[in-house]
């Protein structure tokens, strides 16, 4: 049986890294042979955390900063289950970083792709935990 994770089409700009990382995703998936059924993606709040609307999957949006506690209650009771958490780095770095810590301690087997662009996206540029020191942005 084939794996078809095509849902919607983005609303992401051009040029946007979510793009590519969609499409990478889609395509390990289907590489996998792991059907839509066996995936879970979590998200958070933000321009990265629009993945699991544009992935034919189970999914689950969470507050902002809290997308790996209900990733892991996911995993905990089943599984079999793939789990993949999709965040930004404003979601997951800043408030959501004890989470993360206390994710790596438990060791627990889910997946967490970090989209790292340096601002807070849907806030057009907001510096972000991860902004570089000394950039230029609309907050600094």
């Amino acid at each position: 049986m084939g794996c078809d994770y095509k849902l919607y089409e983005p609303a992401w700009c051009l040029g946007c890294g979510n793009l590519m990382i969609r499409t990478a995703l889609k395509q390990a998936l289907e590489e996998l042979k792991i059907q839509p059924y066996q995936v879970v993606i979590v998200s958070g709040i933000g321009q990265a955390a629009k993945m699991l609307h544009y992935i034919r999957a189970n999914g689950f949006n969470g507050l902002h900063g809290r997308a790996i506690p209900p990733t892991i209650g996911i995993k905990l009771v089943n599984r079999d289950l793939k789990v993949i958490v999709e965040s930004g780095d404003g979601d997951t770095y800043g408030q959501g970083g004890n989470h993360f810590i206390h994710t790596i301690r438990r060791n627990i087997d889910i997946a967490i792709l970090f989209i790292i662009n340096q601002i807070y996206g849907l806030t057009k540029g907001q510096a972000s935990p991860t902004t570089a020191m000394g950039q230029k942005n609309i907050t600094i």
